[in-house]
């Protein structure tokens, strides 16, 4: 019987069965306490848990977090200053560099500009 079992739980882990449930604390909880007695697993969201259905027939559930007083992490709610930040810094850095091409090439003579042209043209990519 431990065979069967063992072979539904890992043919149900390859077709997607635990997708849900896979990556959470819950999961992990249940696996730890049954391991390949486990026959099916699904989320709960509305209570938070994860919830098992073993081999024999019965259920067992864990939570989905190590500590419901916790909060989760923001993804970008933390970062949004840094982010502006960098952003604001590289738009400035940009329009430093145009504006420095431009000056250089407003008050290059049209010799130096022909020779930058000229320099270019054969630029290749192998260089």
């Amino acid at each position: 019987m431990f065979q069967a079992v063992r072979h539904n739980v890992l043919q149900a882990s390859r077709h997607g069965m635990f997708a849900s449930a896979r990556n959470s604390v819950g999961a992990d909880i249940l696996l730890a306490r049954h391991g390949g007695a486990i026959y099916s697993m699904r989320v709960d969201r509305g209570r938070g848990q994860v919830v098992a259905t073993l081999a024999d027939g019965t259920t067992d559930s864990a939570p989905n977090l190590i500590d419901p007083a916790l909060e989760r992490p923001g993804r970008l709610n933390d970062d949004s200053k840094l982010i502006a930040a960098v952003c604001a810094a590289t738009v400035g850095l940009a329009a430093a560099m145009t504006a420095a091409v431009g000056i250089a090439f407003s008050l290059a003579s049209p010799e130096q500009l022909a020779g930058f042209t000229a320099a270019m043209g054969s630029y290749t990519a192998a260089m």
